[in-house]
Order: structure tokens, then C-alpha cells, then sequence
């Protein structure tokens, strides 16, 4: 029977035994049911549990177009999406791991992958939301992430961004508009805000050739998100705080 409109296999993948045939160990898995699987409704919304049947069988990272197959058979039908449980939790827990002396929180910037079963599994964890949209914001809170785990950092503020964070979304003002439509909304309130500053460099994402030319780069003169941090050094920025009444409770950059 075919799974609408979509569904989503958590692999529970061995790396360590990526030498076994990676076609006779996913048709292992396809007839044991050894895997998670997840079916999405149009809202984005999920349900993530683990099948019955055998251990989790080992299995190269990528699928062959013969174990492909295998998936979506077992799967019931397209789209499928299947991703690498191990490889999430290896993450996560490297994340979490990180040294800290004040305390960490880990975020996950959910519009690398939205999807719903991933959202949950990385709250499971503790580890809480990055969303850069109010479209995201709304996704993950759908799937039951608590609005006080969702950091929204956007380019374009959402129009019911005052409704975000009365549930308790915490919003950085990432343009001198946004803090300024932020603290027209909340003047006089002490309503908490974050800011975020371009610091004047960056390193980019990724390299596109040798010369070291950045396809991805998010702070620097040629970086439009963030508020430039001269306008935090001359007054700009602190004057708008004191002038609404708000509280920065968070700086929020990139490089």
C-alpha cells in the first residue's frame, strides 16, 4: 500500500560494517523491517517509531540503485526520503560534547533539513531550533518542539512575529528595521531581543575554487545579514534599545 504523501526512513545504519554487500544488507533490513520509518501529513507533522524484526543490519552510507529499490518497496511506494540515524546521533553528540565553561545550548538550524522525524528526534536530544523563517518557526512547532527551544532569525520579518514570541519564540532583530518594528511592537515592555551583528568579516561557507572565492558568506562588507557592528559602537543600536524600553538578552553572529 502506498504511503501519501510521503514517507521517511531513519536507517538505523552501521558504518562499521560497510564491507557487507550494501544490496544483500538492505534487503535484509527490507524484509526484517529493522528500520524506523515515519509517514508525513501535508502539515509537516510526523509519527516516528521502530518496527519489529531483527537487529539493525550493517550497511554502506549510500544507497545503490538496486538497495534504492529495496526502500522504497519496503517503504510502499514515492517520495521517499531516508537519512542515517547513526550519522544524526554521531552529530548530536559531538555538538553536545562541545568544551564549555558558562554552558551551551545546541541548536539545529532546521532549514538544512526540516523534516519533521528529524526535528523530533534532534528535541529528544535536547538539542533546540534555529529557524530562519516564520514558516519554520511554524513547522517546527508542529511537530512539538516548544516555542521557548525556537530561535528565529530571519531576514524578512514574519508578520505575526509579535504572536511567535508571545508563545515564547525568542527573535533576533537581524536589520535596524526589524529592531525598530520590534520595539514599536513592545515599547515600554522590557521585552527580551536578540541582536544580530555582522562583525565586519567572515569566512564563508565553502570554496568554489582554489582562490579561496566563497559562494556562502555570512558576515562581512559584502554580508547583508546582521546589523552592522559600527552601529552598535556609535550608539545607533543601544540608543533604539533605550528608546523602546527593550532587553538584549542574546548577540547573535556569524563569521
Amino acid at each position: 500500500m502506498k504511503i501519501a504523501p510521503s514517507s521517511v526512513l531513519l536507517l538505523a545504519l552501521s558504518l562499521a560494517g560497510g564491507n557487507a554487500p550494501a544490496a544483500d544488507a538492505f534487503s535484509t533490513a527490507a524484509r526484517s523491517s529493522a528500520f524506523h520509518r515515519r509517514t508525513a501529513s501535508a502539515s509537516g507533522t510526523s509519527s516516528l517509531r521502530m518496527s519489529e524484526g531483527e537487529a539493525p543490519p550493517s550497511q554502506s552510507l549510500f544507497l545503490t540503485p538496486s538497495t534504492a529499490l529495496s526502500a522504497i518497496e519496503a517503504a510502499g511506494g514515492t517520495p521517499l526520503y531516508a537519512y542515517s540515524l547513526p550519522q544524526l546521533a554521531k552529530a548530536a553528540d559531538e555538538c553536545l560534547s562541545f568544551p564549555n565553561a558558562y554552558g551551551l545550548t545546541v541548536r539545529y538550524a532546521m532549514k538544512a533539513c526540516p523534516n519533521g522525524a528529524i526535528l523530533k528526534y534532534f528535541n529528544g536530544r535536547g538539542i533546540h531550533i534555529d529557524a530562519s523563517s516564520g514558516y519554520e518557526v511554524r513547522r517546527a512547532l508542529s511537530n512539538g518542539i516548544p516555542p521557548s527551544n525556537i530561535s528565529l532569525s530571519t531576514q524578512e520579518l514574519p508578520s505575526d512575529f509579535a504572536e511567535l514570541v508571545d508563545l515564547g519564540v525568542k527573535l533576533n532583530a537581524c536589520s535596524l528595521s526589524q529592531l525598530e518594528k520590534f520595539g514599536k511592537h513592545y515599547a515600554g515592555t522590557g521585552q527580551a531581543v536578540g541582536i544580530r551583528v555582522n562583525p565586519g568579516v567572515g569566512s564563508g561557507g565553502f570554496s568554489a575554487s582554489t582562490t579561496g572565492f566563497s559562494k556562502t558568506n555570512v558576515g562581512g562588507p559584502s554580508s547583508s545579514f546582521g546589523i552592522w557592528h559600527e552601529y552598535v559602537t556609535d550608539g545607533t543600536v543601544p540608543d533604539m534599545v533605550e528608546k523602546y524600553g527593550l532587553t538584549v538578552e542574546r548577540i547573535h553572529t556569524h563569521i
